[in-house]
């Protein structure tokens, strides 16, 4: 029940609150019912008795049923005993009756010391309850047993239960509706909130949830996120910030510091020294293009990508490649591409978004594997590139933090020293063209990337640029 939407939880909660109450007042009625009905019965059975030693002494029991007999008691079949002192009937209203006593010796014998005693019993003939009030009825020890069956009160309880039952079940069903309709008009306001902060992300944080119209519980809660979200916007400029001026500072001081290497390898002859001074070269090169890729993922947060430049996508994954050719070869990879298309973009972002993906598939590739990229455009401005590899794949609950800035799926995706910004740099490329990029694993091993350049709209291709139609080119780079 706990994965139930709270507005159908809320709406069961009320609908078995009121089935449950309405359960207790029916019970409670049912019983009142019967109460008061066995009043009225027991009433009429003491006048009946009151009325008894008149006509007992003239006319004998008789026939009890009649208007004239009883003072129009409206008893229906009363069944009358006289009961001598050695508890046998001496006489009855009727044959059925005038076998055994229908009350017991000790309810006869408090009857004898002059206490009128009333029971509900059952005629073992008929199987019927009867309400029996035994009274003294003469100095000689006799006592008067006057009976009713119970079958009306009877009756009467089960057509409540017939007609309460019915109203009752209707009258939760529709409690049930309404309470859900009022939990869902009530929590509108929350699913308006949640649709908007699904709509937010990191790389905009300029958006805020709608100001509700009242100041209640869910108004609160919307102005405090909206001051939750001021805030992280606050940081994550200063972070921003603080990445790009940082970048930008380092970049002359290490390319100084790099020159100064190479100038010193090249003039010494020691060749310990001329080691040191290439690895520090090598360690040089790393912090640049962690340098880089700060500055990249800078500028993408800023909205500084020229993406509206036409980006021959083909063009650009066949040098991409090329520069990676030579690796795959040493590493027995096979690299294949194929498909056409042109979007409008950042040629320098793009470029370094596939090579990081063609890298990071090439890495994760055994030797005899292979590493292939597809273009194919998906509108008439947008496209998508997919790159496949034959490696391990990812652990399936780790696939949603892949893109993740700094993020580290254990060592099934990256090399050991690696800052976990490759990934986390398509992720940017691909938000600042309007697209996204997406992972998953492929059968029957390997990990499928597709980057999404552009909104895909599903229209075809429009003619334009040297390819027309954007027809598709099946091209191959043999290692």
């Amino acid at each position: 029940m706990s994965r139930l939407p709270i507005s159908v939880r809320l709406a069961l909660l009320s609908t078995a609150s009121l089935g449950v109450l309405l359960l207790l007042v029916g019970v409670l009625v049912h019983h009142q019912l019967g109460t008061a009905l066995r009043a009225g019965v027991d009433q009429q059975l003491v006048d009946l008795a009151s009325a008894l030693p008149s006509r007992l002494a003239e006319d004998g029991l008789g026939d009890p049923t009649g208007d004239d007999e009883l003072g129009g008691l409206e008893l229906s079949e009363p069944v009358i005993q006289l009961v001598d002192r050695r508890g046998q009937v001496v006489s009855a209203s009727e044959d059925s009756a005038a076998g055994a006593p229908l009350l017991g010796p000790a309810d006869l014998a408090r009857a004898r010391a002059g206490e009128a005693v009333l029971r509900t019993v059952t005629d073992e003939e008929a199987e019927d309850a009867l309400r029996a009030l035994a009274v003294p009825y003469d100095d000689a020890g006799q006592v008067a047993v006057v009976a009713a069956e119970l079958e009306d009160v009877e009756d009467a309880q089960a057509a409540l239960v017939a007609g309460y039952l019915p109203a009752a079940g209707l009258a939760t069903l529709l409690a049930g509706l309404l309470g859900y309709g009022i939990a869902r008009r009530g929590l509108a306001p929350v699913r308006r909130a949640t649709d908007e902060a699904l709509a937010i992300s990191a790389a905009d944080l300029s958006r805020r949830l709608s100001p509700p119209a009242r100041l209640d519980e869910v108004g609160r809660l919307v102005h405090t996120l909206n001051g939750m979200l001021d805030r992280l916007s606050a940081a994550v400029a200063r972070e921003r910030t603080f990445t790009a001026d940082s970048s930008h500072e380092l970049r002359t001081p290490l390319a100084i510091l790099t020159a100064e290497v190479e100038l010193a390898r090249d003039r010494t002859e020691d060749p310990a020294v001329r080691a040191g001074l290439g690895t520090a070269l090598q360690e040089a090169g790393r912090i640049s293009g962690l340098v880089d890729d700060l500055l990249l993922l800078a500028r993408a947060d800023a909205g500084s990508l020229e993406t509206h430049r036409p980006l021959d996508l083909d063009d650009l994954v066949g040098g991409v490649l090329a520069r990676f050719a030579t690796l795959a070869a040493r590493r027995g990879v096979r690299l294949q591409t194929g498909g056409a298309a042109v979007v409008r973009g950042d040629a320098a972002g793009v470029e370094r978004a596939v090579a990081n993906l063609v890298d990071n598939a090439l890495r994760h590739t055994p030797e005899g594997g292979a590493v292939s990229v597809e273009v194919r455009a998906t509108g008439p401005v947008s496209a998508e590139v997919v790159v496949r590899d034959t490696g391990p794949g990812v652990p399936p609950d780790r696939l949603p933090g892949l893109f993740d800035r700094f993020s580290r799926v254990d060592d099934a995706r990256h090399e050991p020293g690696g800052a976990g910004l490759g990934l986390a740099i398509v992720a940017a490329v691909a938000a600042a063209h309007g697209g996204r990029v997406t992972a998953a694993n492929s059968t029957p091993s390997g990990l499928t990337v597709t980057l999404g350049l552009g909104p895909a709209d599903g229209s075809p291709q429009q003619s334009g640029g040297r390819r027309g139609a954007a027809p598709r080119l099946e091209r191959s780079q043999e290692p």
